[in-house]
């Protein structure tokens, strides 16, 4: 009866353990970009349509940014900020801006006592939907500070 118990609560751990770390795995923001890097800068312009930059430059590189939907905009916004400002750039033009919906699928199995004896339980797989947002943008670099 030991031996029952104790796995009980060895797959009740193993479990939660599973349910932790994909829990903690989703979390995570993703931010990639490609193109060129120049020295960091302190100063970064925002701009949403290439019509509004009037300096001459040229398109450093592109930048998107994948993080949950209950991260504020504003926070967002100063984490591709500071990406650009780490990448050299002295402008970047916010391209897209959109809402996305990923799925995870979790499964588990479990074993236990019934009343009467054994019993094996086969909890099925389930799928969690999450709220994001992708945020598209491109780096610009001012021809007046290209080899400066």
């Amino acid at each position: 009866m030991f031996i029952i118990d104790s796995l009980t609560e060895k797959m009740k751990i193993l479990i939660l353990s599973i349910i932790a770390c994909a829990s903690l795995a989703g979390c995570g923001n993703k931010i990639i970009y490609y193109g060129r890097q120049y020295p960091t800068t302190q100063n970064v312009d925002i701009y949403f349509r290439e019509s509004d930059v009037k300096e001459p430059n040229e398109i450093m590189g592109k930048v998107t940014l994948e993080m949950s939907a209950r991260k504020s905009s504003d926070k967002t916004q100063r984490k591709l900020m500071k990406r650009a400002q780490s990448k050299g750039a002295d402008a970047i033009i916010f391209d897209n801006i959109s809402l996305t919906t990923t799925g995870s699928t979790t499964g588990a199995a479990g074993a236990g006592t019934a009343k009467r004896g054994w019993f094996f339980g086969i909890f099925g797989s389930k799928t969690k939907y999450d709220k994001g947002q992708q945020v598209n943008g491109t780096l610009l670099k001012y021809k007046k500070n290209i080899g400066n």
